[in-house]
C-alpha cells in the first residue's frame, strides 16, 4: 500500500471517529456551582466533638447521557466548640480539590461519589494547616430546571500537618477523623 493511500485512510478514519464521537457521544460541558452547610463529628486522639460549617464549590466536568465525571473544587469555614489540637483552635478555613464521578437518571435524580485532597487551616494562625483525604457519596433531586437539592455523606481524615514557621511537614500522632453530611443547593448548567 502506498504512503499516500495510507495517509488518506488514516485521515478518513480520524474524521469518521471525530464525527461519530460528536454525533453519538451526547456529551456536554457541565458547570455546577453549589453552596452547602456541614454537620459533622470529629475524633482526634483524646479529643472529640462536633463540627458545623458553611461552604461553596464548583463542579466542572463531562455530562453524558447518563454518566458524569470531572473535577470538584470546594471552600468552606468550619467551627468546633472544643478544639482538636494542643492550641485549641476552634475556627478553620478549609477546602479541597479532587474528582467526582456519578450518574443521572430521568432528568430528576443524580448520584455521585467524590474524592478530594483537603486542607484545614486555623483562622487565628495562618502559618499552620492540616492536610487530608475526603471521600463522599451523594444523592440529589432536581427541583426546577437545573436547580438541585442534594444530601452528601462524607468521611475526611487529616493525616499531616504543616508549620510555616519551622518549614516542616509531618504526619500527625493522632489523625483527625471527621464524618458527617452536607446539605447542598446547586444549579447544573450545560453547554
Amino acid at each position: 500500500m502506498s504512503e499516500f493511500l495510507e495517509s488518506r485512510i488514516k485521515k478518513a478514519l480520524f474524521l469518521f471517529i471525530l464525527v461519530f464521537a460528536s454525533t453519538y457521544g451526547h456529551a456536554s460541558l457541565m458547570l455546577e456551582p453549589r453552596v452547602f452547610t456541614t454537620t459533622a463529628t470529629f475524633d482526634a486522639g483524646n479529643n472529640d466533638g462536633n463540627l458545623t460549617g458553611k461552604g461553596y464549590g464548583l463542579k466542572i466536568g463531562y455530562l453524558g447521557e447518563y454518566f458524569m465525571a470531572g473535577i470538584n473544587l470546594e471552600k468552606q469555614t468550619v467551627e468546633t466548640q472544643s478544639g482538636f489540637s494542643t492550641d485549641n483552635y476552634q475556627k478553620f478555613d478549609g477546602g479541597g480539590i479532587g474528582t467526582f464521578m456519578g450518574f443521572h437518571f430521568w432528568d430528576l435524580l443524580k448520584v455521585w461519589t467524590s474524592y478530594l485532597n483537603t486542607t484545614l487551616e486555623p483562622t487565628s494562625n495562618r502559618d499552620y494547616r492540616y492536610f487530608g483525604q475526603y471521600v463522599s457519596f451523594g444523592i440529589g433531586f432536581r427541583v426546577y430546571q437545573g436547580l438541585l437539592i442534594s444530601y452528601e455523606g462524607f468521611r475526611n481524615q487529616y493525616t499531616q500537618e504543616e508549620n510555616d514557621e519551622t518549614g516542616k511537614t509531618r504526619g500527625l500522632d493522632d489523625n483527625i477523623k471527621t464524618e458527617g453530611s452536607n446539605l447542598i443547593l446547586s444549579y447544573i448548567l450545560k453547554f
